[in-house]
């Protein structure tokens, strides 16, 4: 009779187990025998994973770069909503200057009326015949008025 090893442990099952999904796994990652019974359908596996993983690199930056933007669009409507706020205080306030200045405002009843004996006549001037002269001599008279030569520099 063959005597029989009894292991309690274990180990010996799972050391066995786990060879088998090794050996498993590197099987199915080797591409020797693939590759050369079809290496078009190779080709065609690697460029669609290639693709499916710039859809996927694509995707996670398109969705960082909306989460980005829609943040900075709440940060700024904060601000617009802020800013309109102060606005409409300002108005306000405004509003109450207004109608306190029209109020205490007496100036309607202290104003006297025209009459044309309060009116003023003031003489035409005289036509200059030379506008460009008299703009010469005005800067002609305007230099000599100087008290001193104006130097260069301080």
């Amino acid at each position: 009779m063959v005597p029989f090893k009894h292991n309690n442990s274990g180990s010996g099952l799972r050391e066995n187990y786990s060879k088998k999904a090794l050996s498993f796994l590197k099987a199915s990652f080797a591409t020797t025998n693939i590759s050369r019974k079809y290496p078009l359908l190779l080709s065609l596996h690697r460029s669609i994973d290639g693709a499916l993983a710039g859809v996927i690199i694509s995707g996670a930056l398109m969705t960082g770069l909306a989460l980005h933007s829609q943040h900075l669009w709440t940060l700024n409507f904060s601000k617009l909503h802020l800013t309109r706020d102060l606005i409409h205080r300002m108005e306000e306030s405004t509003a109450i200057l207004e109608r306190y200045f029209l109020a205490s405002a007496s100036a309607p009843n202290a104003m006297v009326s025209t009459k044309s004996a309060h009116l003023i006549y003031i003489d035409k001037p005289l036509a200059n015949k030379s506008p460009i002269k008299d703009f010469i001599g005005t800067i002609h008279r305007g230099i000599n008025s100087l008290p001193q030569q104006i130097l260069n520099g301080y």
